[in-house]
């Protein structure tokens, strides 16, 4: 029986763009994995289905308790919230204290309960998947991965019956990863697991993928499911050039009929000029030919609104799956010249690496900052964009930055696209401006849309045409710009970063991803 059913559900935004209509579906498989292409409401559907949003249309039954991991939670977390208030453990830890302190009223024994061992156990805990043991730790102060531990931890160890995740690996170390693996590996309940991750997806024996076309259900694992997509689009491939020649034939005989009524026609007003046929019969004739050429007409355009309407089809399928481009700017001669971008000297950070850090980057050359989730990676492009102050030591910065962080706060969310890029680059002209949105499948009514209304990945594109079009050409800062990304959308990313003249700093976990970008160097942090 499932443990959650969906029917006709539709949503549509306040600007009137319908991102799906009419999906059905349930839940009752163990492990289910969505998965499918930047924008193509993925998220959207994962919040309808944990009942954090409200449909359009339709509705959604559930006999089971649900917990839902939320991609953009840190954006919505306040900031004096400390790990103890997160887990709500707070009023307990504060009767324990107030009780070892000498206060001995009957209420605080009540919040207390059993949990006598709660500070104990809570800080081991925290130790155990990779977290300070201080509980009264600001959650503010905890790197993306490791906040994204403590959340997915809070949900395994809940009483949910249905998990629902939305892209939980998104700024896991490696560590993390496994971590999480393991934890979904020994989870007895159901998972919907939405990601682009290939590994975590070997864990699901279900996959859903959510296009414009609307939800398929593949009732195979994801090895399969890939050979499967494979299958299709080469099916798919060949449909085409089937329905192209089919085409070809149409034209052709319509062709031929034509240049037949040509002749006829000349035939019969050659004889009606000698008067060699009696003029009735020459009528009767051409009436029928008339009548003939008509009906054959009619039919040839049937057949080729039939094989139109096919290929439009077709095409759509396919175009699911077409490979985008992004193109990054390139580096001018002004800026070939200049030597040292940024010169950091003996830098201590304020969180993480502890041993002080000296290094100088030049032009054209492309650094992976490297280190475990809480190590100073992302406090380190703060640092050097003087957002952050170090403990100790000096930057010397001789180049523009640009920054693209983890959450895209540098995006204005009432803004539309083409606005946005036209505002950062102002020397783009309209069209360069929607070539540039187009190639990374922002288009038509995308790019009208509010930023609020993309999705991550989505997000992440504009951000990097955004950063990547600015003259002169900056030190792009990446902090973890393959997150969000679908599949085909990370290895454009990649090729693209590798084909890039200019110079960048860039996080990233993904060790395939990294080795296709043609990093030149390596600069290691170590946690606190």
């Amino acid at each position: 029986m499932p443990v959650l059913t969906a029917q006709n559900l539709s949503y549509q935004f306040a600007d009137g763009n319908v991102i799906f209509n009419a999906l059905n579906c349930s839940i009752d498989h163990t492990r289910i994995g969505l998965v499918g292409k930047n924008g193509a409401g993925k998220s959207i559907l994962a919040r309808l289905l944990a009942k954090q949003l409200a449909p359009t249309q339709g509705r959604i039954h559930s006999q089971a308790s649900i917990g839902f991991f939320d991609q953009h939670a840190k954006q919505h977390l306040d900031s004096s919230t400390t790990i103890a208030q997160f887990l709500g453990h707070d009023s307990t830890l504060k009767a324990l204290e107030k009780i070892s302190n000498g206060h001995c009223e009957p209420a605080l024994f009540d919040a207390v309960e059993q949990h006598w061992q709660l500070p104990q156990n809570l800080s081991q805990q925290l130790v155990a998947i990779g977290l300070p043991n201080d509980y009264h730790m600001l959650c503010k102060h905890l790197s993306g991965g490791q906040l994204a531990r403590l959340r997915l931890w809070q949900l395994f160890d809940s009483n949910a019956e249905l998990l629902i995740l939305d892209e939980p690996s998104n700024h896991l170390d490696a560590d993390g990863r496994q971590w999480l693996a393991e934890q979904l590996s020994a989870f007895r309940g159901h998972v919907l697991l939405v990601s682009h991750d290939h590994t975590l997806l070997k864990q699901v024996s279900q996959i859903w993928e959510l296009s414009e076309l609307g939800l398929k259900q593949y009732g195979t694992d994801f090895d399969n499911f890939l050979i499967q997509k494979h299958t299709e689009q080469s099916t798919l491939s060949k449909q085409i050039n089937a329905v192209r020649k089919q085409q070809l034939v149409v034209k052709r005989q319509a062709q031929l009929n034509k240049e037949k009524a040509q002749k006829r026609a000349a035939q019969g007003n050659k004889l009606r000029a000698n008067g060699s046929q009696a003029k009735v019969l020459l009528n009767s004739k051409k009436d029928s030919a008339t009548a003939n050429a008509s009906s054959n007409l009619k039919n040839q355009q049937q057949r080729q609104k039939k094989l139109q309407d096919k290929h439009a089809q077709l095409r759509l399928k396919q175009q699911q799956h077409q490979t985008q481009q992004l193109y990054l700017g390139k580096l001018s001669k002004a800026d070939t010249n200049k030597r040292s971008l940024v010169s950091a000297q003996q830098l201590t950070l304020p969180f993480g690496q502890q041993k002080a850090l000296s290094f100088n980057i030049y032009q054209q050359q492309k650094w992976h900052i490297q280190g475990a989730n809480g190590s100073g990676k992302s406090t380190l492009l703060k640092v050097l964009l003087d957002q952050r102050s170090a403990k100790s030591g000096s930057v010397t910065i001789n180049t523009t930055l640009s920054y693209i962080d983890q959450h895209f706060l540098h995006l204005t969310s009432h803004q539309n696209c083409l606005d946005t890029l036209m505002q950062t680059c102002p020397e783009l002209t309209h069209s360069v401006a929607r070539t540039l949105l187009a190639g990374v499948g922002l288009k038509k009514t995308k790019v009208s849309q509010p930023i609020s209304t993309l999705s991550g990945g989505e997000k992440m594109k504009l951000s990097m045409l955004c950063a990547s079009q600015q003259s002169p050409t900056p030190l792009l800062l990446l902090d973890e710009p393959d997150n969000h990304l679908d599949f085909d959308s990370k290895k454009q990313l990649a090729k693209a970063l590798s084909d890039y003249s200019g110079s960048f700093l860039i996080v990233s976990h993904d060790e395939y991803f990294l080795t296709n970008i043609g990093i030149t160097h390596e600069l290691s942090l170590n946690p606190e």
